[in-house]
């Protein structure tokens, strides 16, 4: 996915390998329950931070 978006779309200095590792890192059913299930998370608690931290970790500004 990351390797068709136009140049200058992630952010400078990162490469399409680690913005798959970030996104891995990020968006792994893991994360969702110890979030929804530890912490008490809504689904759509966790959809929203997972849009902002996303943006915030891979898009260019």
């Amino acid at each position: 996915m990351f390797s068709s978006w136009p140049v200058g779309t992630l952010r400078p200095g990162l490469d399409v390998p680690t913005a798959v590792d970030i996104y891995a890192a990020l968006c792994s059913i893991d994360v969702y329950t110890t979030l929804h299930t530890e912490r008490s998370w809504s689904p759509d608690q966790i959809e929203q931070w997972w849009g902002e931290a996303l943006a915030r970790e891979l898009l260019s500004p």
